[in-house]
C-alpha cells in the first residue's frame, strides 16, 4: 500500500507540485568512514539525493531517504524514512550535521532541526531547482559542479514550448482505469516535452490535480500519446496503453501514434529529467516519423 501510495504521489510530481521525499538503518559502518569534523549529511529527497551525486558531493551523505536510488556503491546508505514521517532515532543516531530536504508544507522541520541544521530547499518550477541546485552546492563546497549543472538545467530545459509540430498527451501509467493523470504544461515534466519537441495537448495551465476523464480524452483527441513509465511498472504502463489503443475513435490510435515511454527518470525532479528528454524526444519521433 505504501509503495501505491507513493507512485500516486510520483504521478502528481509528473505534473508539476514536489516529489514526496524520501531515503534502514545499516547505519554504523557508512559513518565511521566520515574523517573527523567532515560534513555528515542526511538528504530526505529523492531530488536533493540525486542533485548532490550530481555535483560529486555525495561522499558527505551518512543516510537518505527510503526513496532514494543512490549510485550502487552507496547502496547500503542507512534508510531514514521521509521528511514526512522521519525515522529520528535512525537521524539522531547518525549525528548529521546538516539534514536537507525539498521545501515542503508537512514536512517535520521543527523535529528535524531540533537533531541538526536542515535547510529545506524550493523544489518545484524549474527556476526554484536550478537555484536550489546551486545553494547545495554552496552548502557541500561544490560551487562550480552546481553551477554546471544549473545551467545545463536551464539551458535544455528553459525553452518555449515549439510553435508547431504535433499536440502531445503524455499519460502516466497509474492511477485508475477510469480516469488518466497528465503531465502539465506548467510543471517540469511539462519543459521537458517541450525540450522534446511537442506540444501539450492540453494548453493551458493546470493548477489542481492533473487528472483527465475518459470523455476528457476524446474532446482533447490528441495528435499522439504517450504513456510514461519507469522499468519497474513497466506492466502499468503497458495496460494504460492498451486500454487506450482500444479507443480507435482516437486520432493517436488511428494514426498509431501511441507511444511508451519507459525510463528511471520517468517521474524524477532531479537531474535525471535530463536524460527523459531524450527518452521523449526518441519515441515522439518513433512513433510520428515512421519509416
Amino acid at each position: 500500500m505504501r509503495r501505491r501510495q507513493f507512485l500516486f504521489a510520483l504521478a502528481a510530481a509528473a505534473a508539476g507540485p514536489s516529489v514526496l521525499s524520501g531515503c534502514k538503518s545499516a547505519a554504523g559502518s557508512a559513518s565511521k568512514e566520515k574523517p573527523a569534523g567532515a560534513v555528515r549529511l542526511v538528504s530526505l529527497a529523492p531530488a536533493v539525493t540525486d542533485t548532490l551525486f550530481a555535483i560529486e558531493a555525495g561522499s558527505g551523505l551518512v543516510g537518505v531517504s527510503d526513496y532514494c536510488e543512490p549510485p550502487a556503491a552507496f547502496a547500503k546508505l542507512p534508510r531514514l524514512g521521509t521528511s514526512i514521517t522521519p525515522s529520528f532515532e535512525a537521524i539522531a543516531r547518525l549525528a548529521p550535521t546538516l539534514i536537507v530536504s525539498e521545501a515542503n508544507a508537512s514536512t517535520r522541520r521543527r523535529e528535524l532541526e531540533a537533531i541538526a541544521p536542515t535547510r529545506l530547499l524550493p523544489w518545484l518550477t524549474l527556476a526554484e531547482i536550478a537555484e536550489s541546485t546551486r545553494e547545495l552546492g554552496r552548502l557541500t563546497h561544490a560551487e562550480a559542479a552546481a553551477e554546471s549543472l544549473a545551467r545545463r538545467l536551464l539551458e535544455r530545459l528553459d525553452v518555449p514550448e515549439p510553435a508547431s509540430g504535433p499536440r502531445v498527451l503524455v499519460v502516466l501509467g497509474e492511477p485508475g482505469p477510469e480516469e488518466l493523470w497528465f503531465v502539465r504544461k506548467n510543471s517540469l515534466h511539462g519543459a521537458a516535452l517541450h525540450a522534446a519537441g511537442g506540444r501539450n495537448a492540453v494548453h493551458t495551465d493546470v493548477l489542481g490535480p492533473p487528472r483527465l476523464s475518459i470523455e476528457g480524452l476524446f474532446a482533447l483527441d490528441p495528435d499522439v500519446v504517450l504513456v510514461l513509465t519507469q522499468p519497474n511498472t513497466r506492466s502499468a504502463g503497458e495496460r494504460r496503453r492498451a486500454q487506450i489503443a482500444r479507443f480507435e475513435a482516437l486520432r493517436a490510435v488511428r494514426e498509431q501514434r501511441l507511444g511508451l515511454v519507459e525510463s528511471d527518470a520517468a517521474f524524477s525532479n532531479g537531474p535525471r529529467i535530463l536524460s527523459l528528454v531524450d527518452a521523449l524526444r526518441a519515441e515522439l519521433e518513433r512513433v510520428v516519423v515512421r519509416p
